[in-house]
């Protein structure tokens, strides 16, 4: 795995700029890369993957009757009782236009999160580490030869991060609750004591 300090240093690198020890460094080709690199994170993060993706997560309402999603939440992709949306960290209810959830105590919901780059699988540090040199170069160097080159590179590491988030959920479908349930009631899965869908194994 990559910490932020060596994918900065590999951003400059690809401008001719030497390596710096601090990720705080003043340096404007540092500076640069820090942007590149947010930015290809949030492009990237933002789909919801196998490991930014939380599934039904209860959040209960705090005195204000709001709930607070968090300001990591990028986007709410299915929440219970209510449709929502993230609006300054807290659920909105587009259909309602409220953001204050008075006749309930908790909701359930599924969503995407922004994470630290250190805390991304060393595939998806690839994705965003040369989605940010190619970047930083079409704007610092306007060299279109390299940067078709990244772009290989930032594509080839592009499907194999499709792959892993598809052979991932596949394998962990089985202990999704809606699967649970079907197995629980119907047959042929039923043998026996039912499963509890929310208990896998229980």
């Amino acid at each position: 795995m990559y910490t932020l300090l060596e994918t900065i240093n590999y951003v400059i690198s690809q401008v001719g700029a030497s390596p710096v020890t601090d990720v705080n460094d003043t340096l404007p080709d540092v500076a640069s890369s820090k942007l590149r690199i947010g930015e290809a994170m949030v492009n990237t993060l933002k789909r919801g993957w196998w490991f930014n993706t939380d599934y039904n997560q209860e959040i209960e309402t705090d005195a204000n009757d709001k709930i607070p999603l968090g300001a990591d939440v990028i986007k709410v992709i299915r929440a219970t009782p209510y449709f929502l949306t993230v609006r300054g960290g807290f659920a909105y209810d587009p259909y309602n236009q409220t953001d204050t959830f008075p006749d309930i105590s908790s909701v359930c919901v599924d969503v995407v999160r922004m994470l630290d780059y250190e805390n991304l699988p060393p595939v998806v540090q690839e994705v965003v580490r040369f989605a940010a040199a190619r970047e930083h170069v079409m704007i610092e160097l306007e060299d279109d030869k390299k940067v078709m080159l990244i772009d290989q590179l930032h594509r080839d590491a592009f499907v194999e991060m499709t792959k892993d988030d598809l052979q991932i959920k596949q394998r962990n479908m089985a202990y999704a609750p809606k699967f649970l349930r079907t197995r629980s009631g119907v047959r042929p899965y039923r043998m026996g004591r039912g499963v509890n869908p929310y208990r896998p194994g229980g």
